[in-house]
């Protein structure tokens, strides 16, 4: 009789307490994760790009979570700008079935490494950031990279067009002798050969290279009359020392890719980058955003972050990362299940959102694995307060 009763009980047991645990194993939390360079002095990338990520998370919890009320959860690792630990991260991440993406960083020789990486593991690969050409659309099969960012070609194209609308012909291109340098002189052998009249001499340096006085004293010499500058922060400080020190009338103009706006540059530079005739490629700046659009984030961003995401540095690395992670939420809740397998398709399929960058109709396909284009580059110049607004000027 008690071996019947207690029969009976586990019964009614078991039926009580396997829906909750079901319910408790389904409100566990998915997990993204970035890999950057946080440890870097002077940049500020890897943070910005967290702060768009965790923004979207934040709204996404507010609003019930994905998959029938699972949260969202962040987790952050430092890669040091170095891409053996970037790999080492990935790998030990893609251990973890909640983990359903990771973010990379800034630098492209990183997110190059780690394309292969991406496949092999399985893992979706989102770049935010980093611009060589190859990374997103590469040739991989299947695919894992998606990118929501600029790409060298455009980046190059755009600055060599500033150039001409500025009537120059001759320009020396200061390029640093890695994956990113390499990808902006294809980028630029490609731009002087679909529409020629311009000629590009290039320089290359080291990465941590501090004396840029042969290069300047090269580009004087052959009749120069800008200065591509595709460098970091750091590089681009020693640039535009040296050009601030030139007589007013031997200054070249800097026309920069957008490796120096990952950190505070005017503050670093004391006013120079704001002084000197220097523009930079962009693809955001919330002058340039819808008002309706612009502020909703900021005022999310106030309330849940207790931030005021206009002032922070390397804004566009949080702009990007914003709409990508709640590309990434739609793919999720499209998947129905939390398989990357699954996820990466859902992301290819993904319909019309309403983002902060851009109104994007359909961002991804299986062929094209970048949600911007050329037409979202524009040239903009920081201004006395050290933000960068977008340059109306020739």
């Amino acid at each position: 009789m008690w071996h019947e009763r207690r029969k009976i009980l586990a019964l009614l047991g078991a039926a009580f307490f396997t829906p909750l645990l079901r319910a408790a194993s389904t409100s566990e939390p998915l997990k993204i994760a970035v890999v950057a360079e946080y440890g870097m002095q002077g940049s500020h990338a890897a943070q910005s790009i967290e702060k768009g990520v965790a923004l979207a998370i934040a709204e996404i919890n507010e609003q019930g979570g994905l998959l029938r009320g699972r949260p969202l959860q962040l987790v952050r690792r430092d890669d040091r700008g170095l891409p053996a630990r970037a790999i080492d991260h990935m790998r030990e991440l893609a251990i973890d079935p909640a983990i359903l993406a990771v973010f990379c960083g800034r630098f492209s020789p990183v997110a190059l490494e780690l394309v292969p990486v991406a496949t092999e593991l399985g893992m979706l690969l989102l770049d935010p950031w980093a611009a060589a050409d190859g990374i997103a659309n590469n040739s991989q099969k299947p695919n894992y990279v998606f990118r929501l960012s600029l790409t060298d070609s455009w980046a190059i194209e755009a600055m060599i067009e500033h150039a001409r609308r500025r009537r120059m012909k001759r320009l020396t291109a200061l390029l640093p002798n890695t994956g990113w340098g390499r990808s902006c002189f294809a980028a630029i052998e490609h731009a002087i050969k679909a529409k020629p009249g311009t000629q590009v001499d290039a320089i290359w340096y080291n990465w941590g290279d501090t004396d840029f006085s042969n290069a300047l004293i090269s580009a004087r010499r052959t009749q120069s009359e800008a200065l591509l500058m595709v460098a970091n922060e750091s590089e681009g400080k020693h640039i535009l020392d040296l050009v601030d020190r030139m007589p007013l009338a031997e200054r070249l103009p800097i026309i920069a890719h957008w490796g120096i706006s990952a950190g505070d540059f005017n503050q670093v530079t004391g006013g120079q980058a704001s002084r000197l005739d220097l523009v930079t490629v962009q693809t955001f700046a919330f002058s340039n955003t819808p008002k309706g659009r612009q502020q909703k984030v900021i005022d999310s961003a106030q309330r849940l972050l207790g931030e005021d995401v206009r002032k922070l540095p390397a804004l566009v690395g949080f702009a990007h990362a914003y709409d990508l992670t709640w590309l990434l939420a739609k793919a999720i809740d499209k998947s129905g299940v939390p398989d990357r397998k699954v996820i990466r398709k859902a992301m290819e399929e993904l319909g019309p959102h309403e983002g902060l960058v851009s109104s994007y109709r359909r961002p991804f396909s299986p062929v094209e694995h970048e949600a911007l284009s050329r037409h979202h580059v524009f040239m903009a110049r920081y201004n006395s307060d050290g933000r960068l607004v977008r340059f109306e000027g020739h």
